[in-house]
């Protein structure tokens, strides 16, 4: 009896260890993306195990799951997807669909264009998409920024069209050093400096911004990077800040449509925010005295009925006899700054032609033309921007990304600026302290004969 009860046990457990057996089984697939490319460094992990494989270069794998057991497959940018495994299951193959929440918590760096998602970097990172660049009232790229992300300072260095812009990462870091941050365009390094033009005895010395170069219409994406931690990807270059742009011909960013061409234009106009609140009691002159050689507005009362000879009367009578020993009434003319001033127009253009192939590829091109009307007469500019780009899959393991562009630039500015001991020669200081019964508005500027500029004073 013993020996018959041993017989069944034995056969009872060897049937049990056969059906576990039976249960394990191996299964294999490949796995791609929405191109039906194949994906390579796919996790694959049977849930709740550490059991797991890698896709190899072909997207392919092979695990050993049981029967009942769930297989989860994950990839960085891509919906996580699971499939549970039955006696018929042998192969399973799919392709994986992008995961738009986690590609926006994915930042672009380093120059090689390396990746890391938000949670793994030791620095603060805020992005700006296309939709808060395009179409602004603004030429300056950067200056479309403003107020747009946080603990960011941009300061203009003038007003005028075409001037410099400061770019400050959490306030400056040195005194007399540079603190503008590091800017990347499409991977290479973005030179933020000013363009200095010099000229008319240093009166017109006005810094244009290397930001002019890049048209908002093309931006795709703006990363800023605060912190000094930034440093350590980009070396002592990145120690104030980096900010990484991806225009739409570096971009590669997945298309929806094969082909699409986007038309844009833009018009808005400047003007100068405030003025002064002059008086209009006292003209030219000092001590309460009237004094046609003097800058100021020291002299005598302006209502009590003087004539005085006209401004270039005396140095200008010559040229423009009307005003040869011409008299006019000693009054005020009160709207003689605000009248010097006009309203600026702009205008932009943007056409961007993008398409799609069937094997990951797409192309981008870009045309912008951009001109402003500055609010000071004879400021303003004019700028062509021209780009390509594109990425090409030459095999599984190979992709080919290119881009290029070519931008002109034309600034136009009168003298705004100064730097000469001799006298100043800036419109803003001779402007904005002119005596109160000049009227400068409908005084000739131009000498009709040689065109040389015509000024009421000599100095």
């Amino acid at each position: 009896m013993r020996t018959k009860f041993s017989g069944i046990l034995t056969l009872l457990l060897a049937f049990v260890v056969q059906f576990t057996f039976a249960q394990e089984k191996t299964v294999t697939g490949t796995i791609s993306d929405e191109d039906n490319l194949p994906l390579i460094g796919v996790n694959v992990i049977i849930k709740g195990t550490t059991t797991g494989t890698q896709t190899d270069f072909d997207g392919n794998y092979s695990v050993n799951p049981t029967v009942g057991q769930t297989i989860v497959y994950s990839y960085l940018g891509y919906q996580t997807v699971e499939r549970a495994v039955t006696a018929s299951t042998t192969n399973i193959s799919f392709a994986m669909s992008p995961d738009a929440e986690a590609l926006s918590e994915v930042v672009v760096t380093g120059y090689g264009g390396r990746t890391k998602s938000k949670k793994a970097l030791g620095y603060a990172v805020s992005t700006i998409e296309a939709e808060a660049i395009e179409n602004k009232p603004e030429s300056d790229l950067v200056r479309t920024l403003n107020g747009q992300v946080a603990g960011v300072q941009i300061t203009g260095m003038s007003g005028a069209s075409g001037s410099g812009t400061n770019f400050f990462i959490r306030s400056k870091s040195s005194i007399n050093g540079d603190n503008q941050p590091l800017f990347v365009v499409d991977g290479i390094p973005f030179d933020s400096g000013t363009n200095i033009q010099t000229g008319f005895q240093g009166g017109s010395t006005v810094t244009s911004s290397r930001f002019l170069d890049l048209d908002p219409n093309n931006i795709e994406s703006i990363q800023v990077l605060k912190g000094l931690s930034a440093a350590v990807l980009y070396g002592q270059q990145g120690r104030n800040g980096v900010v990484l742009i991806t225009t739409k011909n570096g971009s590669t960013k997945k298309m929806n449509e094969k082909f699409e061409i986007t038309f844009s234009q833009s018009v808005y106009v400047t003007e100068i925010s405030n003025l002064a609140d002059y008086q209009n009691r006292y003209g030219q002159g000092a001590n309460n005295a009237l004094n046609p050689g003097f800058v100021g507005n020291w002299g005598g009362r302006l209502d009590v009925g003087l004539m005085i000879e006209h401004p270039l009367s005396a140095n200008w009578g010559d040229v423009f006899p009307q005003f040869d020993g011409l008299q006019i009434p000693y009054v005020a003319a009160t709207k003689n700054v605000e009248d010097f001033f006009r309203t600026g127009v702009g205008f932009t253009t943007s056409i961007n032609v993008a398409g799609a192939g069937d094997s990951g590829s797409r192309y981008n091109m870009n045309f912008g033309y951009t001109t402003e009307d500055g609010y000071i007469p004879g400021n303003g500019l004019t700028r062509y921007n021209i780009g390509m780009g594109g990425t090409a899959k030459l095999s599984n393991k190979f992709t080919f990304n290119g881009t290029a562009t070519f931008s002109n630039l034309r600034v136009n500015t009168p003298p705004i600026a100064a730097n000469n001991a001799a006298g100043s020669l800036t419109i803003f200081d001779r402007l904005l302290f002119i005596p109160r019964n000049v009227d400068l508005p409908n005084l000739p500027f131009e000498d009709p004969n040689t065109g040389a500029s015509v000024y009421y004073r000599t100095d």
